[in-house]
Formats: structure tokens, sequence, C-alpha cells
């Protein structure tokens, strides 16, 4: 059996961006196989050889790894945020008119104006950190007014 080869000329740059993309399709994998109850694939040829080519520091790779992996939960965390703003929008056109049956197209359109028009309010119902910090507020104000004999000071 012939093995067919083709010749690729990269620059620095654009190896490393062919190494992300290869790292994260590598993660991406991995975690699927993680969900299935499969092990991790033993190794990924083709990543290991342009990082080779790089010969980048363990220390570099690690960093690299780890902002990569950053990355793809950002993007994680992005469709999952989107995802829930829909749903929340959709849940409350379908309330509003619970009696009245809509056109599929007219509960779409609806559903997309609430949800630009709400989109960081339904988030807000999700993003923890958002969540930690009113908490804070809340008690900052709690202490605020304790201490102003419970009159609230905005």
């Amino acid at each position: 059996m012939l093995t067919e080869f083709a010749t690729i000329q990269f620059t620095r740059e654009e190896l490393k961006e062919l190494q992300q993309a290869l790292l994260q399709r590598a993660m991406v994998e991995d975690e699927l196989r993680r969900e299935r109850g499969q092990e991790k694939a033993d190794r990924h040829a083709l990543l290991e050889k342009i990082e080779a080519l790089l010969g980048e520091s363990q220390e570099k790779l690690r960093i690299f790894d780890q902002a990569a992996e950053d990355e793809l939960w950002e993007f994680a965390w992005y469709a999952f945020t989107d995802e829930w703003a829909w749903y929340r929008a959709a849940q409350e056109v379908d309330g509003e008119e619970r009696t009245a049956a809509l056109d599929e197209a007219v509960r779409k359109s609806k559903v997309e104006q609430r949800y630009r028009e709400k989109f960081d309010k339904y988030v807000a119902e999700v993003d923890m950190l958002e969540v930690k910090v009113k908490d804070q507020k809340s008690k900052v104000c709690a202490k605020g007014a304790s201490a102003s004999g419970g009159k609230s000071q905005k």
C-alpha cells in the first residue's frame, strides 16, 4: 500500500495556530470520551508532530494548553448562556401567550425580540460571579442600614 505525501509551508505563527486548533480538538475529543466512559486517547500523533516542529519547552506547552482550555471554557460558557437566554425568552413568551395559539413565525419573532431586550437579565440568572457581587452589595447595604439606625442609604 502506497502512502501519499504532501508538502506544506507555514509561518511559525500559522503553525502555532494549527497547534491550537489541534489541541482544542484533542481536548474536546478527550472530554467526549470521558463522558462516554471511555479512556482518553493515548496520543494525538499530528499534534505531537506540530509540537515537535515548534520545539517549545514543556513549560511553554503547558501554558499554551491552559490558554487553549480556558478559551474552550469561555466558548462553552458563552454557548450555555446564549441558549439559556433563548430558553428563558421562549418560556416568558409562551407563558404570556398561553391562551392564544401563536403562529410559529410570530412566536419566534416575539422570542427573538424578548431575547434581545432581556439578554443581560437572563444571563445574570446563571452568572455566578454576578450573583456573588449582588450578595456582597446587599451585605454592604444591610451593614450600612444597621449602622444608620435602620435607614437605607442609597
